[in-house]
């Protein structure tokens, strides 16, 4: 397992909810219903340094676009 909340980390984690949920979302769906769940956990998280989430939500991001361009 990737370390927590790198873009290895969240790119498995794109890849296991779309194969999970293939049969009731597209492929964008499910990446979508994925990210908006992190970015609201994030944003609820009670972290105390806000680089940390802003490291996170980077991470996300660059996790979601690259899986996002796999065929």
């Amino acid at each position: 397992m990737s370390e927590a909340f790198s873009v290895p980390y969240f790119k498995e984690n794109f890849q296991q909810y779309i194969e999970r949920n293939k049969d009731v979302f597209t492929k964008t769906h499910a990446m979508n219903a994925y990210y908006r769940s992190i970015v609201g956990t994030l944003i609820n998280d009670n972290l105390n340094k806000n680089s940390e989430i802003v490291r996170r939500i980077r991470n996300l991001e660059k996790a979601y676009n690259e899986v996002k361009n796999q065929n």
